[in-house]
């Protein structure tokens, strides 16, 4: 009768190893791996929820209006290029106040602008602030994006390959083929951990938060299942 070898792990870079439960039946190895790149922060993605009310459904429609023509003119003032525009159709909603005696309406919109010139990001929302927008934020982004995600996935599958044979050659299995494979991907903003010295550009008395570098963190986890062959 043939050996029935059931072999399962997950090892997350830096993290402990933990056993997996498969089936009696499968003869696998089971590799869960994550990877992470960090990549320089070179763009800011600001988003900018426009919102207005009114009695009626025109009169909310109008200061909506009013607010997204100041809006078009800013971003226009910033010379924000129209590619790097997205936005959302205009909603336009009734509310009810006072147990349902008062009608009003709302409208709301979303806008997302994306742009490399940090030293524009305050000066953007002080415009807004002072033209009657309170609901905006901003993160950081990379144009290096793609290619980050492709490196930290290739490092994830290299280092899962080089488990899962590991794993067979101490066992005394043989390594067949990939059975299958799923990865999923996570991008957060983070602060740079180490800035060199020429990233830390001090303009004159006017220092700000915004000279210091900062990096994005592309991480990807694939899971791959390996056949064990006879």
């Amino acid at each position: 009768m043939k050996k029935m070898w059931v072999l399962a792990i997950i090892l997350i870079l830096g993290h402990s190893v933990q056993a997996q439960n498969v089936s009696k039946d499968e003869r696998t190895i089971t590799i869960s791996m994550t990877a992470q790149e960090l990549l320089p922060a070179d763009l800011i993605i600001f988003n900018i929820n426009v919102n207005a009310e009114g009695r009626t459904p025109r009169d909310a429609f109008n200061k909506h209006k009013e607010l997204e023509h100041v809006l078009a003119s800013a971003l226009k003032e910033f010379d924000i290029e129209e590619e790097d525009i997205r936005f959302q159709p205009i909603r336009i909603n009734k509310r009810y106040r006072n147990n349902g005696r008062e009608e009003h309406s709302v409208t709301s919109q979303q806008v997302s602008v994306t742009f490399n010139d940090f030293s524009i990001y305050e000066e953007i929302q002080l415009t807004l602030i002072e033209n009657g927008f309170d609901s905006f934020n901003g993160s950081f982004s990379s144009t290096e994006m793609d290619d980050g995600k492709d490196n930290a996935l290739e490092a994830a599958i290299e280092k899962a390959h080089e488990k899962a044979a590991f794993i067979a050659e101490v066992s005394n299995v043989k390594l067949g083929d990939v059975l299958s494979a799923n990865y999923s991907e996570h991008i957060v903003s983070r602060p740079s951990p180490l800035m060199e010295a020429d990233a830390i550009m001090v303009r004159s008395a006017s220092a700000s938060m915004m000279d210091f570098g900062q990096t994005v963190s592309v991480s990807v986890a694939i899971n791959m299942v390996f056949e064990i062959d006879d």
